[in-house]
């Protein structure tokens, strides 16, 4: 079985390279991740009526993935807060769940990076990124 692997995600916007979680918000017409960056602008990911599934987790807490970032990408990942995962375990995990039900969709496994936590989104649809003072 081919491995996870993580490539980084360039927004056609500039984007920071640390941001802090703030706040999550879900209800029927998306979610709603707001980070603050190091510059105190806020950063906020809209994803519309298209998340799967979503997943926040202490960094602590992942200490085998952390440990298999580092050892497969060098330091320099943690860097950058944005990636998206190919051949992507969640993606497995949820296509099981669901009984295959979104096989045939393009669902892409979006990975947050901030110094507290790692915010996992699966979704059909691109999220729209805002960034503001």
């Amino acid at each position: 079985m081919e491995k996870e692997r993580w490539d980084k995600w360039q927004p056609k916007i500039e984007f920071p390279n640390k941001i802090w979680f703030e706040s999550l918000f879900q209800d029927r017409s998306g979610l709603k991740i707001q980070f603050e960056s190091e510059d105190n602008r806020k950063v906020i990911v809209i994803f519309e009526h298209s998340v799967l599934s979503y997943r926040v987790t202490d960094e602590g807490d992942l200490l085998q993935t952390i440990s298999f970032w580092s050892s497969e990408y060098g330091n320099d990942f943690f860097s950058w807060p944005l990636y998206k995962s190919s051949n992507s375990s969640f993606i497995n995990w949820f296509n099981e769940e669901s009984c295959g039900k979104f096989q045939e969709e393009h669902i892409e496994h979006y990975v947050f990076i901030t110094p507290n936590e790692i915010i996992d989104v699966l979704s059909a649809i691109p999220p729209q990124l805002i960034i503001s003072n």
